[in-house]
């Protein structure tokens, strides 16, 4: 794909993923708008994506809000006139048990992962129906193919995005819109900093760069791919699950006791 004066909206472009995304998609030639929450984060995003896209530029913005994802929808088709791309990338995690987490954080994950994807999907979608043309990619998880100990209210945003990825997927590829869904495993980022050493923890062997995860993920735009898992070797242990639901549960359970079983000593 030719991605020169492509209009691409980024949410959560302030770091991680989506602020690498948003650079290497400037440097292709896009015209990236970044979203994120914190002004600071973006404005330094912003200078790296203009020093290839003079009219690349970034937007704070909270997408668990709706009105300020539709204001922001509105300003960048007003200011633009269309929206090639939508990359929802925006999300927050947690991993703490179930029981203790409280029911403020479950809804500030389900707003944020998951209706934040609603929201800006609902948004832009009207003006791709119109023009025919679209691609809608959300950055989900593995933890949206499998379920793991202590992130239940994560898995739950993150499964919730997959089955709505899917079901856009039918309803859009009619009409001339590509959606995609990406499942990444862990990434070495700032997004875990402050539960990163809460058990389970992730081998080292699993985490990958963001720059790995921005690569991937403009090879599923242009290749139109419907779902990626990364590192690929995941997508493996995704389709063992898949075909071996009651053999993956038993072999996961029993790691996981003995996790849940040592912090009760």
């Amino acid at each position: 794909m030719n991605f020169q004066d492509r209009v691409v909206l980024i949410t959560g472009a302030s770091n991680g993923i989506g602020r690498r995304l948003a650079i290497d998609l400037a440097t292709r030639g896009a015209i990236v708008v970044g979203c994120g929450r914190s002004l600071e984060r973006l404005q330094a995003t912003s200078a790296e994506m203009q020093r290839t896209s003079p009219l690349s530029t970034a937007i704070k913005c909270d997408v668990a809000k709706l009105d300020q994802v539709r204001e922001m929808v509105t300003g960048v088709l007003s200011k633009f006139g269309k929206i090639d791309i939508l990359i929802n990338n925006a999300g927050i995690g947690m991993r703490k048990p179930f029981a203790e987490t409280p029911i403020e954080v479950i809804e500030e994950l389900m707003r944020t992962n998951y209706l934040g994807v609603v929201y800006c999907t609902h948004a832009a979608l009207p003006s791709m129906i119109a023009r025919g043309s679209g691609h809608i990619v959300n950055i989900s998880s593995v933890a949206g193919k499998i379920g793991a100990l202590n992130i239940a209210g994560y898995c739950a945003s993150k499964f919730a995005m997959n089955g709505l990825s899917e079901s856009l997927y039918y309803e859009l590829t009619p009409l001339g819109i590509n959606v995609s869904v990406i499942c990444p495993g862990p990434v070495r980022t700032n997004f875990n900093k402050s539960f990163d050493d809460t058990p389970p923890k992730s081998p080292a062997s699993l985490v990958v760069s963001p720059e790995f995860v921005s690569a991937a993920i403009i090879k599923a735009i242009e290749g139109r791919r419907f779902e990626v898992v990364l590192p690929h070797w995941l997508a493996l242990i995704c389709w063992f699950k898949q075909a071996t639901p009651n053999l993956f549960r038993a072999i996961a359970g029993r790691n996981f006791r003995r996790i849940v079983e040592t912090k009760k000593t």
